[in-house]
This record gives structure tokens, sequence and C-alpha cells, in this order.
């Protein structure tokens, strides 16, 4: 008899080795499956191995009897095998404990059906050792060792994606490592993940960091104290009296005359306000025919100016108005002779609140890059546009954290006007975690 061991990463492509080697013929004896350390024992592999023999003498499974039944009993009474014995075992097909897992399927594999000889006399026809691999009991040990190294590669996985967080987060608590994932997953920067986390582990108790819940609500407070908001506009207090002027200013884009076409109508609409409106974009046409169809619609004045005297002069004019507010056109952060206008002209028309509008669609850097160009000229507060095509609203933080300065508006859609929201510090913290808006 002729035996071999074969080892690969998994029993199919083990058995495919038997196959090769050994032909259809061969008999599987024993299986087992170990695994090996790597890359400083951070990574683990799965070895499969099949000792397979060829040229063995397989004779039929006698069918459940009375005497296969006193067969099997004596077997087992016996301490060890006996040399002599070998034939009797092998003529009772493959004993489970001497060939391991998949030889104990095998073991209970079906016998062949009986087939009468030529003469007619039933012979039985002999089990065919070609179909051992290809039964359903060898398919189903496949089918179990492909289900552990499923599970296995799943444990190796997550060991690996610990190790990671680890390196990420340093000095966070493990328990609360989630908690960093779920503001990461939602495009909060990492670091200031990190700071809110290894924050909210100082404050919170240690034993109640495994309580997921309580620490997803404490979570929510500790967001709601790093999200500042300032409220809706509200009348200017000046001693000589005159409307209040409110700019919007920021990149090309983000939906400022939109914005400013929501707040417009709900000041007029909802709070029966008198509200003129000024506008500086003249760079886009279509710009001004909106803004102009807006301002027909709830009956407010539009004047439409190209220079900081022409401004200044639109804002004296509207003097019987409560609210002026002046549409500037966008600007590229990069390009600071244009900020350089945008600011003179500011000056110029002398608002008692500028808000730099920004999209939560556009990229960390490209936010960073607004946040400080825009803040050169003049913010005092900020509204976030379009976080109904933001895919995550993370970056509400971000903005927040980076700017130093109240939230004012954010809008959820085109509808005007009512797609605005005043800025509430618990529902921007459910934003930031990934509620749905």
């Amino acid at each position: 008899m002729q035996l071999q061991t074969f080892k690969a990463p998994t029993m199919v492509e083990c058995l495919t080795q038997v196959k090769t080697a050994m032909g259809t013929e061969a008999i599987i004896l024993h299986t087992r499956t170990y695994q090996t350390k790597q890359w400083l024992g951070l990574r683990r592999r799965e070895v499969v191995e099949i000792t397979a023999g060829k040229g063995m003498k397989v004779g039929n499974r006698p069918r459940p009897g009375a005497a296969a039944r006193a067969t099997a009993n004596a077997s087992a009474a016996a301490d060890r095998p006996r040399a002599a014995d070998a034939d009797s075992h092998r003529a009772a097909g493959p004993v489970p404990g001497t060939y391991g897992r998949l030889g104990a399927a095998i073991a209970r594999a079906p016998v062949a059906d009986e087939a009468p000889s030529a003469g007619g006399g039933g012979a039985k026809r002999p089990h065919d050792p070609r179909a051992l691999l290809d039964t359903p009991a060898a398919t189903s040990a496949v089918m179990l060792n492909l289900t552990n190294e499923v599970t296995t590669l799943k444990q190796m996985m997550q060991e690996l994606l610990t190790t990671t967080r680890s390196k990420r987060a340093p000095e966070v608590p493990q328990e609360l490592i989630p908690l960093f994932d779920l503001l990461v997953q939602n495009r909060v920067d990492e670091e200031t993940a990190a700071d809110v986390v290894r924050a909210l582990g100082r404050q919170v108790r240690a034993e109640h960091h495994a309580n997921a819940s309580y620490m997803r609500e404490r979570l929510a407070e500790q967001l709601e104290r790093m999200l500042p908001v300032g409220g809706p506009i509200v009348p200017a207090k000046k001693q000589a009296g005159g409307p209040t002027v409110v700019a919007l200013i920021g990149p090309t884009g983000v939906g400022k005359t939109t914005t400013i076409a929501k707040l417009a109508a709900n000041l007029k609409l909802r709070e029966r306000k008198r509200v003129g409106l000024v506008t500086l974009d003249t760079y886009r046409i279509a710009a001004v025919d909106q803004l102009k169809r807006y301002a027909e619609i709830i009956g407010s004045p539009l004047k439409v100016v190209a220079s900081a005297d022409e401004l200044r002069e639109a804002v004296r004019g509207m003097a019987d108005m409560q609210y002026v507010l002046i549409d500037t056109a966008g600007r590229s952060p990069n390009d600071r002779l244009k900020l350089s206008e945008l600011k003179a002209v500011l000056d110029a028309a002398g608002p008692d609140e500028v808000h730099l509008v920004v999209s939560t669609t556009a990229s960390d850097d490209c936010l960073q890059l607004a946040v400080n160009q825009f803040g050169d000229v003049r913010v005092d507060r900020v509204v976030l546009t379009k976080l109904d095509e933001a895919p995550h609203l993370g970056v509400l933080l971000n903005v927040a954290r980076r700017v130093n300065k109240n939230l004012s508006y954010v809008t959820t859609g085109q509808d005007v006007p009512d797609d605005i929201e005043v800025a509430q510090p618990r529902r921007l913290a459910q934003l930031v975690m990934g509620e749905a808006l």
C-alpha cells in the first residue's frame, strides 16, 4: 500500500492534489486542520492536511443487521485493533476514529446499489472507490471546512481591525472604539473624533463604558456642547434705527442665492416683516433672474448693483425696510484679488451680520480652505447647505470646530421657503452621529 500526505490552504485544493497525485482510486485515511502564524503572530493561516493511500482493498460494507451489530460491539470491546483484524475492519468500512473527520463522513456514505450478475445470481457490485471523493458526505465535509475557514478569516480581520483602531485612536478606551468608528464613518476627521471620545471617556465612569446605549446618549450630549448655534436672524439694536443688514458670502456653487430667497420668504411671509433684497451677483444672469422671480412672488423690492458705491446707495434707499439681505457673487477661496474686492464692498455696506455659506458636500480640504480665506474677509456666523445631498454629516462638527463661529441655519433641499432650519444643537448632534435627516 502506498501512503502520502498532502497539504493545502483549503479542503477543495487538498482533495484536488489527492486526485492529481494518486488518481480516483485513492482512499482518504486521515484529515486534520491546523493554523500557522505569520507576520509576527498577527496573521494566521489555516492548513488542511490529508493522508491518503493507494492500493488498498475496500470491500462491501454490510447492511445493518444483527450480525453487523454484533461485530461492531465486539470491535468496541477490544482495547485496540489487532494487526490480524485489519482485514475485518476494512471489510466493515473506514473507522471514523482512525480516518479522521472526512473519513467518518465517507464511512457514513450510502453503499452502492446491488446489481445482478450476468448469470442473474444477484451478486453484489463492490463499492466503487473512485466515487468516495464525490459522495454527499464528502461534499458536506468540504462545506464544513469552508465555513471554518470563513470564521477564521473573520477572526483575523477583527484582530487586524482592532490593532488598526488602537493605532488611529491612541488612549481611547477599548470599549469606546465603536463610538470613535461611528464618528469617523460619518466624516468627522480622526483627530476630532479621538478628542471627542477621549473627553467622553474621562467624563463618564469606567463601569458605564460597556453600556452602548448609555454611552451613545452621552456622546450626543458631548456633541451638543461642541456645536455652538447662534439662533435665527433678529433685529439689530441701532440707535439711529434703520434696517438690519445681513450679507451672505461664500464659494461658488454653495447655494447662496437659494438660501437668501428662503430667508427672505420666511421673514416676509411667516414673520410678516418688510424685507428688501440686493444682489451683487451680476456675473451670473441666471442668478439675478432667479432672485427677481422670488422677489416678485413674495412682494419685496430687489436692487441689482455692481460696485461698493451702488451697494451703499441701495441700502440707504431701503431705509423703510426692517431687513435688507445682500446676495454676493461666489468667490474662489484661492482668488485673493476677488476676496479683497469683496471685503471692500462689505465695508461700504456696513452689514450688521455676515454669514459664510458652505456646502456639506465639499471635501474637508475645500471646507478648510473656505473657512480660512473667507475668515480674512469677515465671518460672523455660518450657514451649512445641501445636507440632503451629503452622504455623511460629520462635516458639521469639523466646520464648527475650525471656524469657531456659531451656526445659524442649515438647508435640507431646494424648496423655497420650506427647506431651511434654524440650527439646533440636538438636531445637529444626531446628524453628526449618522441619524436620518
